[in-house]
């Protein structure tokens, strides 16, 4: 086990056998999603014995975007209690009842299944089927 700078640093590195042409397949599959061989050796490890979820850079893209969405939600949230605290009225457009928070706190749960599903499907890749 080698140490660098006081922590651990890999210790085994799997070696594997395959055909040239299974190996440029996997290259071009590794460059589809954004990632590495070594990295993505050591995700399917991580996800395999449990310390997963580790998301390749593909799988980030639907999680920036909710994360988008939930900035812009939370701007217009924040806008929204300013002009009442102030004792103004909403922005136009803006209507604050009962329905409008009911659509606000739907928002927020879809963006948090959709989140969700994510992370699950990482998680569950690599469980057997039946």
């Amino acid at each position: 086990m080698s140490k660098q700078n006081g922590q651990e640093g890999p210790w085994v590195f799997p070696k594997t056998r395959a055909s040239r042409a299974e190996y440029l397949e996997f290259v071009k599959v590794l460059q589809g999603v954004g990632t590495t061989c070594s990295r993505f050796f050591r995700k399917v490890m991580r996800e395999v014995i449990g310390q997963g979820p580790d998301l390749l850079p593909i799988e980030m893209k639907p999680i920036k975007e909710a994360t988008f969405q939930v900035a812009a939600l939370g701007r217009n949230l924040n806008q929204i209690l300013k002009a009442f605290l102030a004792g103004q009225s909403p922005p136009p457009g803006i209507l604050v009842d009962q329905a409008a928070l009911a659509a606000f706190r739907d928002q927020v749960e879809e963006l948090k299944q959709a989140l969700v599903s994510v992370v699950l499907r990482s998680k569950h890749r690599w469980l057997k089927h039946e």
